[in-house]
């Protein structure tokens, strides 16, 4: 994937990552480093789109509210996606000059480069420090206003900057900000949240908008910290059914009829019924179908997941998805727990990458505030992988029986008032925490832990998919990538009931005791946002890339008990495990 600086003043600047990385790592909004220099990815709005592959995916499109899934230009033939340089404040290590890039750069045939104009040979280095705010804004981090301690200085000379590092002293506290005018101040304290009281600039480099109204605070943070940018990706497997004629024109029409009013999108649906020879009357109730799963996301993504779950649990065999389910008998304490367990040797999944955050990670109750383009998305960038898994489904009954249960309650309890404690202005926003969520989420890092034991697999190429709703009780452990990890069968090998039925019953084992108990099982709300409880890095936290709830709603007490009620947990309270 090649990228390409495309900025005022800039220099055709190139740079290549792959296109996974557009949609997880380095997207629209996200800061890419690129040898000396450090760029932006630019907005959709700037994307050539010529050479864009589309990817099929009705589901999730429809969800998303978009016309079309295109996979990122490959390639050097295949486009380029641009960039704006960012952060604009620059350093030089020889002369210890601060200043804006166009001030300091020099140029050669009337373009600029990244060396110092003063020092000449000398590359210019891109400032390690940002100001962000929730709301997505980014701008360069404000250096006059910090040293001169909030007071207003007019943008020219009289207040050049220099950044001196105190080669004896590493911290913040050894890099001093000196003006001309003989104010100076080091960097200590100028990360986090309260360090700037300055208001937020409303300022969105990647989409070329200067300003927008912004009532948020400024944070300082790092240019490189994995806070600047948060990416929000929605996904969805491809079970679908196969789609009726009237359901394949509506999906081909669909760009014409919007904006139309009721009365002229009926007339137009059936005259373009007659001209494809469909039922006009079924053609009209796909629309009507259509709109009506449309108009409430929640909804849509609960629905989305629901066909997921049902298309787990049955024999299926298409081009990209495969599944051979297999019930476990109600014979022993593990199967009194598992209701069925499914092999899927093959599965396609699409991600697309629908905003971002910065700051903080985007809650499940929210929309994503970075914007990917100035105006209403038409399209998103998405990729397409293929892997394999293992799909597990627990008994209702058992499930039911456990988060009924008080000790159940007060665990979800204790959790949904330490987010409200944590995040004061989200009250009323955050949904409390469901026992049902957590102990599957626990039940996936259990399993997720083990699976990657016995199969030799990386964490990290191990992924979880939780169904949670009423109604569900279901974990699905799946390798999609483009490497070739987990593309060789070994995990589906693992997804037979006796197999299933060790691995609950090491993941039980494993689970009743950490490296860090008794401090682990016993300690209070944590983790981000404190949405977890007994969890840490010995017994329950997984890789990132692996875990879709950010590592929240965790709880290892949910399966083994605590030293008060150890026979309360979902795992422990079967005989014969």
């Amino acid at each position: 994937m090649a990228l390409r600086a495309k900025i005022r003043k800039a220099p055709p600047i190139k740079a290549s990552v792959r296109r996974s990385q557009l949609i997880t790592t380095y997207g629209v909004g996200s800061v890419l480093p690129v040898e000396s220099e450090s760029f932006m990815i630019a907005g959709l709005e700037h994307w050539n789109t010529s050479n864009c592959e589309p990817i099929e995916e009705p589901r999730l499109r429809a969800l998303l509210g978009v016309h079309e899934l295109l996979a990122p230009p490959g390639g050097e033939s295949g486009g380029m996606v641009p960039m704006v340089r960012f952060p604009e404040w620059v350093s030089c290590p020889k002369c210890n000059r601060l200043d804006n890039f166009w001030r300091l750069a020099d140029k050669v045939d009337n373009k600029y480069v990244n060396k110092c104009r003063h020092c000449i040979s000398v590359r210019l280095v891109p400032s390690r420090f940002v100001a962000c705010c929730v709301s997505g804004h980014i701008q360069d981090f404000p250096f006059r206003y910090w040293t001169h301690r909030g007071r207003d200085v007019d943008d020219d000379s009289d207040h050049s900057l220099r950044m001196i590092a105190d080669p004896a002293d590493s911290s913040l506290a050894g890099i001093a900000i000196v003006c001309s005018c003989g104010v100076s101040r080091s960097l200590e304290g100028a990360l986090g949240s309260g360090a700037l009281t300055t208001g937020c600039g409303g300022r969105s480099p990647w989409l070329d908008t200067d300003h927008e109204p912004c009532g948020q605070k400024l944070v300082g943070l790092q240019r490189g910290a994995s806070n600047v940018w948060f990416a929000d990706v929605k996904s969805a497997l491809t079970v679908d059914r196969s789609l009726t004629a009237a359901e394949e024109i509506l999906e081909r029409i669909k760009p014409e009829l919007e904006g139309l009013e009721d009365e002229d999108v009926a007339v137009l649906l059936r005259i373009k019924a007659k001209q494809h020879k469909v039922d006009p009357d079924a053609l009209v109730d796909a629309f009507r179908k259509g709109t009506t799963e449309a108009e409430d996301y929640q909804h849509a993504q609960a629905r989305l997941r629901e066909e997921e779950y049902e298309a787990l649990g049955r024999e299926d065999e298409k081009e990209t998805f495969v599944c051979v389910p297999e019930a476990v008998r109600e014979t022993s304490g593990t199967g009194r727990m598992l209701d069925l367990v499914s092999k899927v040797p093959r599965l396609r999944e699409v991600r697309a990458l629908t905003g971002f955050a910065r700051v903080s990670a985007v809650a499940e109750t929210k929309t994503s505030p970075g914007k990917l383009t100035r105006n209403r998305a038409t399209w998103m960038p998405a990729i397409e992988v293929l892997g394999e898994g293992i799909f597990v489904r627990f008994r209702e009954s058992a499930v039911v029986a456990w988060e009924s249960s008080e000790f159940a309650q007060q665990r979800a309890e204790r959790i949904s008032s330490a987010m409200q404690d944590a995040a004061p202005a989200s009250v009323g926003v955050l949904e409390p925490v469901r026992p049902r969520l957590l102990l599957l989420h626990s039940l996936s890092h259990a399993l997720m832990r083990e699976l990657a034991l016995d199969t030799g697999y990386p964490a990290s190429s191990i992924r979880e998919r939780i169904y949670a709703a009423p109604g569900q009780a279901g974990i699905l452990l799946y390798t999609a990538s483009a490497d070739a990890a987990g593309s060789l069968g070994g995990l589906c090998a693992q997804g037979t009931v006796a197999n299933i039925v060790k691995l609950v019953e090491d993941a039980t084992e494993s689970a009743q005791w950490c490296s860090a108990d008794p401090v682990c099982l016993e300690s209070g709300p944590s983790g981000a946002g404190a949405a977890n409880l007994a969890a840490c890095h010995s017994c329950m936290l997984a890789p990132e890339v692996s875990c879709e709830l950010q590592n929240r709603y965790l709880d290892r007490a949910c399966l083994v008990g605590n030293a008060e009620s150890s026979d309360f947990g979902f795992l422990t309270q079967f005989d014969g495990l």
